[in-house]
């Protein structure tokens, strides 16, 4: 079958594939059509016509569809995602006394906004419910810990509890002057057992502030 074209249709479409073309100016890109005017209007210019058609088309649609498939992609604001650590309040703060003997000080605190103070003789467990439930933890030298560290017994105590939970905040106290130890280096503060009742609520106070 053959198809007659126009020779202003040709022309048109000539202009519009020669028109991306930066190289070539209007006047030249005329003249180039008009030059070879005779080969363009033959049966291999119109099939080379119709080929370049079909390819612009096809390079237009395949460029739709990449634009399509295009997805933007945020990146997730860390300040956003991130949640703001609440501040504990006296009354939320849970504080833990490790103590073989009882002492006042608990009823002192509790007393004091600091409902949630409670004491325990003692742990045989670092996995306790008691330990991790335990905002502050207050453990004595001496009488505790004495299954688990017999050498060190609460020295030991408060060393293994702050080194597997180090976001709590352990505090030594003693009713005796202590040896060295690495305990010292490693928990939050230090308080002589008789030391007093204003610097145990004093270390809570601070806790809270962090």
């Amino acid at each position: 079958m053959y198809i007659r074209y126009n020779d202003n249709v040709v022309i048109r479409v000539l202009w519009a594939i020669t028109k991306n073309n930066q190289t070539l100016k209007n006047k030249t890109r005329m003249d180039w059509i008009i030059q070879n005017k005779e080969w363009l209007f033959s049966g291999a210019g119109i099939a080379i016509i119709l080929g370049l058609i079909k390819i612009l088309k096809k390079d237009k649609k395949d460029i739709e569809v990449e634009n399509k498939n295009i997805v933007n992609i945020t990146l997730p604001d860390k300040t956003k995602n991130e949640e703001v650590k609440k501040k504990k309040t006296k009354a939320e703060v849970q504080t833990l006394f490790i103590d073989d003997e009882k002492f006042d000080i608990v009823d002192i605190l509790k007393k004091a906004d600091f409902p949630n103070t409670k004491t325990i003789k003692d742990v045989h467990n670092l996995d306790t419910a008691d330990i991790k439930n335990a905002d502050v933890i207050f453990v004595d030298v001496n009488g505790v810990g004495c299954k688990l560290f017999p050498k060190d017994q609460g020295l030991g105590l408060a060393e293994a509890i702050k080194t597997r939970n180090p976001e709590k905040y352990v505090i030594i106290y003693s009713a005796q002057e202590q040896r060295l130890h690495k305990a010292f280096s490693i928990v939050d503060a230090i308080l002589p057992k008789n030391a007093d009742p204003y610097e145990f609520i004093n270390l809570l106070e601070n806790y809270l502030r962090k």
